[in-house]
This record gives C-alpha cells, sequence and structure tokens, in this order.
C-alpha cells in the first residue's frame, strides 16, 4: 500500500478540526473518505494512521480490539506542526505561481 501525502494532510485536518479532542478510526475514515468502501476505507486510513503515529504526528489514545474502527486517535504538538508547514508552504507556492504569471503578462 502507498503511502499517500494528500491523506495524511486530510487525516490531520480532520484531528484538528474535530469537535472534541479525539476522534475514532471511523470517524476519521468518514470525514477523509467519504466515497470509498467500507472495508478497503477502513484498510488504507489504519495504515495511514500507524505511518502518522510512527511519525510522532498522532497518538492512539484507546483501542479496541473487537473493533479496528472504534480505536481513538488525537493529534499531537508535532501534528499541528507539520499541518502549519503545509499551510505555509501552500502560501508559497501560490505566492511564486502569481508573479510567474505577472511576469509573462
Amino acid at each position: 500500500m502507498q503511502r499517500d501525502f494528500d491523506l495524511v494532510v486530510t487525516i490531520l485536518g480532520a484531528l484538528r478540526d474535530a469537535p472534541g479532542p479525539n476522534l475514532s478510526t471511523l470517524d476519521i475514515k468518514n470525514a477523509a473518505l467519504a466515497p470509498h468502501p467500507e472495508e478497503q476505507g477502513l484498510q488504507l486510513i489504519a495504515h495511514h494512521m500507524d505511518l502518522l503515529a510512527d511519525a510522532g504526528l498522532v497518538k492512539q489514545i484507546s483501542e479496541t480490539a473487537a473493533n479496528a474502527g472504534a480505536t481513538r486517535w488525537r493529534i499531537t504538538w508535532k501534528g499541528y506542526d507539520a499541518l502549519e508547514q503545509d499551510d505555509e508552504d501552500e502560501e508559497e507556492y501560490e505566492e511564486d505561481g502569481e508573479e510567474d504569471y505577472e511576469e509573462e503578462e
């Protein structure tokens, strides 16, 4: 399974914007992959949640062995920093794109 950076940013954004301090894997799947089939979507999200945890961007706060979709996650300080860096990179890219366009005119 390939790592999907856009999905990572979507997951971190869903955790940041959650109404509470954490979300279940199923909540994250619903926020990030609404159109995907249930089983494939949960496997994809679970894989990316493990990658995010390995990088220290999210932390697992509870686990229910009987239902993997019920595992709860929260974003870490490092995860917030990664989202802020992504936002700054996007702003810089947009500014660079506008300058290129003005130079062509």
